[in-house]
């Protein structure tokens, strides 16, 4: 009786915010067509969640993750133009890229010893400019009939997988079980013989790899996706942080993983929401 209590007070938020917006919107919002939209359109948001909740469950905030899935976006669509590999030639590259970029991260991180969140924003700028720099008109491009990722059914069976992960490494390992411990005292972890830094380097890796199947979706569900400059990037990730903030209140009612996802498709729904009451993007980004 108890879980399922807990369940309910977790999924009240999702649903108010949804019959707030289907009463003000005077049902257009409770359509099939739009509830399927804002699933539709979570999948990158809840992908980017997850990422950012490895980090921030031990205080580390990681600003380059926008950044990071532009790149592996369009060098993933690049390089298999590139090898005439398709959609798998994609996926591989695009896990790579996010790979390669998060290891260079977790190394500076551990050798110049500053905030991630410091480090995060120097790095966003650098890893905006390599798609510039390196692939031509800094735009990654796959045919229409190959962006069958980023729709239903692909982009929730992928989106599910990644869930099973994410929940497997947090709850049902070590490392999820120090990420925590590190998070919640530092120096108490240490002291109990947590390897910090071998901890926080292996966030790096598997954020990675999150990251490098956000990409793909990405670049699925644009077909067409040119870098950004400026930290324009950052624009893509304030779901995902404000997702694994709710998130972390939730917590406290349903395993932390689930709230994560239930978090990240609040503020997905609020932010659709917005728009269907035609609000502008100044309005949006205020009121969200």
């Amino acid at each position: 009786k108890t879980k399922v209590l807990n369940w309910c007070k977790a999924l009240v938020l999702p649903v108010v915010v949804w019959a707030v917006f289907s009463v003000i919107t005077k049902g257009r919002f409770a359509t099939m067509t739009s509830v399927l939209s804002v699933f539709r359109t979570a999948v990158v948001p809840i992908l980017i969640g997850m990422t950012l909740a490895f980090g921030m469950i031990m205080n580390m905030w990681n600003f380059a993750v926008g950044a990071i899935i532009y790149s592996c976006a369009i060098f993933g669509a690049y390089l298999a133009n590139i090898t005439n590999t398709g959609i798998p030639g994609l996926c591989v590259f695009s896990v790579l890229t996010g790979l390669a970029l998060c290891i260079v991260m977790g190394i500076l991180y551990r050798l110049l010893r500053v905030p991630c969140l410091v480090l995060s924003l120097g790095m966003a700028m650098v890893i905006e400019a390599l798609p510039n720099v390196l692939v031509p008109n800094a735009t990654g491009k796959i045919s229409l009939l190959d962006g069958y990722l980023g729709s239903a059914p692909w982009c929730y069976v992928i989106v599910i997988v990644m869930f099973i992960i994410f929940y497997y490494i947090n709850s049902c390992t070590t490392l999820g079980a120090d990420m925590r411990a590190i998070g919640a005292n530092i120096k108490i972890a240490d002291s109990a013989g947590v390897d910090i830094d071998k901890v926080k380097f292996l966030s790096f890796i598997i954020s990675g790899v999150f990251l490098g199947v956000a990409g793909v979706v990405y670049m699925s569900t644009n077909v067409s996706v040119t870098a950004v400059t400026g930290f324009a990037s950052a624009g893509m990730i304030f779901d995902g942080f404000m997702g694994v903030f709710v998130a972390m209140v939730l917590a406290k009612y349903i395993n932390f993983s689930a709230s994560v996802v239930i978090g990240t498709l609040t503020i997905r729904m609020l932010s659709a929401g917005l728009v269907a009451c035609g609000f502008s993007s100044e309005i949006r980004g205020i009121l969200t």
